[in-house]
């Protein structure tokens, strides 16, 4: 990995941070009145934040400080400039800060400036992508290729860097907001790059994949133009899109951002960190996830479901997920309806708290390194070649890489989420790699992945359009026939569950051997077709296994227990040979990282989370699951086993054996996060 990739980030000790941000309006009155520094100083020491983002410019467009560019348009509700006294107190308490400024998503720009605006296929504004206005034709997105840029966006970030020193840029509205622009401008570089004539318009439109491609690499360009602008104006100054170069948008960074991020709302909850982590873990730069410190039950803006404060445990069941693969973490704080600066005393308070717990897992959680277990590839091939809409992140196929993890996670194994980027230089580190419904992966991952199997390892294919990428000799049965929406029940555990999919493929073996007959029916021993449910075929000195069914979208829809043991059943029978076994409650996820010869299992438990919905319930204590049990070969016996992050019962022993031996261990509980670490 080159140096490019890195990214920069202020320091290892800048680990948890605050994000406050009003988004100011026309109709606030009170903007800055209230965040001096005997206002802001004690909240902050409350909190005990390592760096700061605060209110810039949201999505509404209007600056919540005197901007003095000739385009800015100024919050009339400013009474006093306050990011002038968010520096003056962070820099006082030795903190960085960062401005919360909105990018693609810029309403008051649109009306001054509706030539900047992107514009639909019928030449009307496309409208803000949610809120009051969403769906409307307001000129709230601002084309990549306008002059926006180069006479607002860019003079604003650098009038900041040089009035206010900011260390750093965290850039709202971005990537989440941005979609096909069909102004002139865009089209002709469309036909210029493509030699296709007109864009399309339609997502059925067989061209609509290159139009989307066309679309991101545009944004990509944009982002790259602002960051450039900052770095060769003060080198140092660091700048982040919100969510470029996370789970949604997979593919090499090329983009010269300095860390990554992305701001987790309550709609997403654990599951969303489940795989973000996963994935931020193998880009090569510095990343953290924004954890709202709020959340409504039913939905955004619904008057009978008011936002309320998280409990600490719920932010704390959060922030594991994502230290436990060396992660930063940052709360966003909003004043609910508080618009002159003042942070909430309690609120501070109960943040800090969660800082204690965030803090005290620096040492053990940075700088560690997976220990390989299971890879789950999520392939941008797949991803431009497939887009299921117009936007450019809500519409990305992720489903079935969603599923896998989670199906494989509720297995006890570790799971690594890898790109295309990322994998092929890897393979050969993991002892099982599983390619959910990729269907459109490119050829070099297809020969690569064949490669791997004929060397020794062990795959996963699923999705019947996946027969088409491997082939029959390879795969091992022949595709019989192709049925559109149907439910064939398949075993698991002691029972059998109907599993949907569009389509399903039934096969034939031919080298590979059938693991199950799929059934008509709950019966194990009736009414069973003579095509297998799934097939194992041996290749070379390894093992691929297919599903001929959209088995993960389907578990990441659904969550049924019983497909998750048809997944463990066909995992087991492509034997892999796993740097360590579990046995723990399903509602326990396994990370397993290492630090030189010393191995780190995490444990976080998220058993008050709601599966496919938001993390939502009263989850004020959470409570303790267990036990855990460990069985880890080793070549010599381990100088010590303990238990870290967690008051708790550890058990351990060595036996012997051979050459080498085998480490045992049990774990009475987990509560929130606890790690067990093996010195060698």
């Amino acid at each position: 990995m080159t140096d490019i990739y890195r990214g920069r980030w202020h320091g290892k000790t800048y680990y948890y941070g605050l994000h406050y941000d009003l988004h100011a309006g026309l109709k606030d009155t009170e903007l800055g009145k209230r965040c001096g520094e005997k206002d802001l100083a004690p909240m902050l020491k409350l909190m005990g934040p390592d760096f700061v983002q605060t209110d810039c410019k949201g999505h509404a467009g209007y600056t919540s400080w005197f901007s003095q560019v000739p385009d800015a348009s100024v919050s009339p509700g400013v009474v006093k400039d306050a990011l002038k006294q968010w520096r003056a107190v962070t820099r006082k308490l030795g903190l960085p800060l960062h401005c919360h400024y909105s990018g693609i998503w810029d309403k008051a720009a649109g009306e001054k400036h509706p030539e900047w605006a992107v514009t639909g296929p019928d030449g009307k504004p496309v409208g803000a992508p949610f809120g009051s206005d969403a769906g409307k034709p307001t000129n709230d997105k601002m084309c990549p290729r306008s002059d926006y840029l180069d006479k607002l966006m860019i003079p604003q970030m650098l009038e900041l860097i040089d009035r206010y020193k900011v260390d750093g840029f965290w850039i709202d509205g971005d990537l989440w907001a941005a979609e096909p622009c069909y102004c002139p401008k865009c089209r002709t570089e469309f036909t210029r790059r493509t030699g296709i004539a007109e864009p399309p318009t339609e997502v059925s439109d067989p061209n609509w994949a290159a139009w989307w491609s066309f679309t991101l690499d545009s944004f990509e360009e944009y982002v790259t133009r602002y960051v450039q602008a900052v770095h060769d104006h003060k080198p140092g100054v660091l700048v982040c899109s919100n969510w470029l170069q996370t789970f949604r948008h997979p593919g090499a960074p090329r983009v010269p951002t300095d860390w990554i991020s992305g701001d987790n709302a309550w709609v997403w909850g654990l599951d969303q960190s489940r795989c973000e982590a996963r994935f931020l873990s193998t880009r090569g730069k510095p990343w953290d996830i924004m954890l709202w410190a709020f959340y409504a039950s039913h939905g955004m803006g619904k008057p009978e479901s008011p936002w309320v404060s998280k409990p600490p445990e719920m932010l704390q069941q959060e922030a594991a997920v994502l230290l436990a693969f060396g992660g930063n973490v940052q709360i966003y704080e909003n004043g609910s309806g508080v618009r002159d600066g003042r942070l909430i005393p309690w609120r501070q308070k109960r943040l800090g708290e969660v800082g204690r717990f965030v803090k005290k897992r620096r040492a053990l959680c940075q700088s560690a390194e997976t220990l390989p277990m299971a890879a789950v590839l999520h392939s941008e091939t797949h991803v431009r070649a497939r887009p299921q809409g117009k936007n450019l992140m809500w519409h990305v196929d992720v489903s079935p890489v969603q599923g896998a993890t989670y199906a494989l996670l509720e297995c006890q194994l570790g799971v690594d989420i890898l790109d295309e980027w990322a994998l092929l230089g890897r393979l050969n580190e993991f002892p099982l790699i599983v390619a959910p419904e990729r269907d459109a992966m490119s050829e070099e991952m297809v020969e690569a992945l064949k490669t791997y199997v004929r060397q020794g390892g062990r795959l996963l294919v699923t999705g019947a359009g996946s027969f088409e990428r491997f082939g029959e000799e390879f795969l091992g049965a022949r595709s019989v026939e192709v049925q559109e929406k149907k439910a064939y029940y398949v075993p698991g555990a002691d029972g059998a569950a109907a599993l949907f999919s569009d389509p399903w493929r039934l096969l034939e073996c031919t080298t590979a051997k059938p693991l199950a007959p799929l059934g008509k029916s709950p019966f194990l021993d009736d009414r069973l077709l003579p095509n297998p449910c799934a097939v194992v075929n041996r290749v070379g000195k390894g093992r691929v296994a297919y599903i001929p069914a959209n088995v993960f979208g389907n578990f990441a829809h659904n969550r049924y227990p019983l497909h998750r043991e048809f997944i463990r059943e066909i995992v087991q029978a492509l034997a892999p040979k796993m740097p360590l076994r579990v046995k723990a409650p399903t509602c326990l996820d396994l990370t397993a990282r290492r630090k030189g010869e010393t191995a780190i299992l995490h444990f976080v438990n998220r058993s008050s989370g709601i599966p496919n919905q938001p993390n939502n319930g009263a989850i004020d204590e959470i409570p303790p699951v267990g036990p855990v049990e460990i069985t880890l070969p080793l070549a010599r016996e381990p100088k010590d086993v303990r238990l870290a992050l967690e008051d708790g019962g550890l058990d351990w022993s060595w036996t012997k054996k051979g050459a080498g031996g085998t480490l045992t261990a049990t774990i009475d509980r987990v509560h929130i996060h606890a790690a067990v670490v093996i010195e060698p």
